[in-house]
């Protein structure tokens, strides 16, 4: 293989106005040693030129999986002067015949000062072909955001876990969204970390006995990691939009619904841990808990019925890296229309 190639890691800067030349350069380089592979457009957004390594390691891991063309860009807002910086590179993986290399590209951006309007061309302008635009937003939402940015993406990924103040985030996502109504499928990794649980829990209530108690729960508590708040109110959020239960009080960490005819109790505590760590349902005829085994990979669910009988079973639980959840997220597809029920649900807790 060239050495162009085999020393692309850092990256090799150019000019903004010829990426695309410098480009076909380096693909006719690889002397056909090497196909490239793209099937999806990926642009990560960071803020900070320390956090460029972080995530070409992980879009180097992404594209194992998903071949793409890939658009880093990273701010430093608080830099001395504007400017615009470039770097092209490419991340190869053996195919699974053995013969060739499949690669993908990575264009990365350096914007500095006062450059976020920048965004949207830069992104647009760089885009391959007319290949659908997955934009993973690894930051807080500006307060000037630019909705226009919003009508070339059709999957936005972010993780609310990662907001230090959810309810100005949503808040003010959702107002970007409002302007234009753009088709795009928002993806929360933080309702993703949930899966896993979801089924071990909708599981629970398979049995029409388990469902009756269901019906008639009184007490919900959820335990869940330092600064996981956020992912313990959307697991909320699912079940009461599931229940059809209504807020009746909020009082920060305890919340009161109403469901069905009776009060619903719920209160959320936090450890050390995994990010939900248990989950307790109890009605007057049963309990319900979900424990998340440590170290071994599975929940551990358990079923204590009032006439005495008890069920236990364990439920795999899936792993939470990022680059699991991202991948994760990125198989299933779909609208999210569950999550979005349960977004409502949860936004009046925060």
């Amino acid at each position: 293989m060239p050495e162009m190639i085999s020393n692309l890691g850092a990256g090799l800067p150019v000019e903004v106005g010829k990426i695309d030349r410098e480009l076909k350069k380096l693909w006719e380089q690889t002397g056909g040693t090497s196909t490239r592979a793209s099937m999806i457009n990926f642009a990560v957004y960071c803020e900070g030129v320390d956090r460029m390594a972080e995530n070409t390691a992980l879009i180097a891991e992404f594209t194992q999986d998903h071949a793409c063309r890939a658009i880093l860009i990273a701010i430093e807002p608080n830099a001395p002067e504007q400017r615009v910086q470039a770097w092209i590179s490419a991340h190869c993986h053996v195919s699974r015949a053995g013969a060739k290399q499949v690669c993908c590209e990575q264009i990365s951006f350096l914007l500095e000062g006062n450059s976020k309007d920048m965004i949207p061309n830069i992104v647009f302008s760089h885009l391959d072909s007319d290949l659908p635009l997955y934009l993973w937003w690894r930051g807080d939402f500006s307060r000037e955001l630019d909705a226009q940015l919003w009508t070339w993406v059709d999957r936005l990924i972010f993780d609310s876990h990662k907001w230090d103040e959810p309810k100005a985030q949503f808040t003010r996502l959702r107002n970007s969204l409002a302007e234009i109504k753009p088709r795009l499928t928002l993806c929360d990794l933080n309702w993703t970390r949930l899966l896993h649980l979801r089924w071990a829990i909708a599981q629970l209530f398979d049995h029409p006995v388990n469902l009756a108690a269901l019906k008639k729960a009184t007490r919900l508590q959820i335990t869940h990691a330092p600064k996981h708040r956020m992912t313990a109110l959307l697991l909320v959020g699912w079940l009461m939009a599931q229940l059809r239960g209504s807020l009746a009080e909020n009082h920060g960490d305890r919340f009161v619904f109403n469901h069905n005819g009776s009060h619903l109790d719920v209160t959320l505590q936090e450890k050390e841990g995994a990010a939900i760590s248990e989950v307790l349902l109890e009605s007057p005829d049963a309990k319900f808990r979900i424990n998340l085994d440590s170290g071994s990979g599975f929940f551990h669910a358990k079923v204590e019925l009032a006439n005495g009988r008890r069920y236990e079973h364990l439920v795999p639980a899936g792993k939470d890296e990022l680059i699991e959840l991202l991948n994760e997220e990125l198989m299933r597809g779909g609208k999210h229309p569950v999550y979005l029920n349960a977004l409502t649900a949860a936004e009046p807790l925060l």
